[in-house]
């Protein structure tokens, strides 16, 4: 049995189109693009995926000191294409201390690229509502990072759980998410995005990690 799709905005079964529409919906938020299930990072999953994406696949490259990529995610239809990517990424705590648990020793970034509308980003994050919003409208950037070669200015949005950061690159959201929130720290090191649809990232040797445990 295929495994349902879902709401990218709610985690919901979604419906597919039907005889009296031609997308995918939601009970609650209607129209949708639906949230495929997340998926093990392999050289030939992030060809798939970036080869038919419609929105960058963000890859942080080099990765941080001893980190994997753990994951993939995709929300989109089959006539669309992905219209928002997830790269997970894993790694050591940056800030691990004596006495800190297991759980906080190990570190997630996810790195979302959505276009607007579709509230992936948001989800992931736990905020309410499909985008940022009033969030970054009246606030300075907290940092820049480098995507595809451009300052890119990125706002800090108060959530409960991850250390949540968002910004625009190449016309679309981007949302950059660390659990355990002190891991956020990886983020003001020399930390570079590439996209993976530059089909010259992909002859590199990435490394890959078992499957991240915030990929929804």
């Amino acid at each position: 049995m295929a495994t349902p799709l879902t709401c990218p905005r709610c985690g919901a079964e979604a419906r597919p189109p039907g005889l009296w529409s031609d997308t995918w919906s939601c009970s609650v938020h209607a129209a949708v693009a639906p949230l495929h299930p997340a998926r093990s990072a392999s050289d030939e999953a992030l060809r798939q995926l970036a080869t038919r994406a419609q929105v960058p696949v963000w890859l942080p490259w080099p990765l941080p000191t001893d980190w994997l990529l753990s994951g993939l995610q995709q929300a989109g239809d089959e006539h669309t294409g992905p219209l928002a990517t997830v790269v997970a990424c894993s790694g050591p705590n940056p800030l691990r201390l004596d006495g800190t648990s297991d759980s906080e020793r190990t570190a997630d970034l996810l790195l979302v690229a959505e276009q607007p509308g579709v509230g992936l980003g948001a989800y992931l994050a736990g905020l309410g509502g499909i985008d940022p919003g009033e969030t970054i409208a009246e606030a300075t950037p907290a940092w820049k990072v480098s995507a595809a070669g451009h300052d890119t200015p990125l706002w800090t949005v108060p959530v409960d759980g991850p250390a949540a950061f968002v910004g625009e690159a190449a016309g679309v959201w981007l949302w950059l998410l660390a659990w355990p929130q002190a891991a956020g720290v990886v983020l003001l090191e020399d930390f570079h995005l590439r996209d993976a649809r530059d089909t010259g990232l992909l002859l590199l040797d990435m490394p890959f990690g078992a499957l991240s445990p915030r990929l929804r």
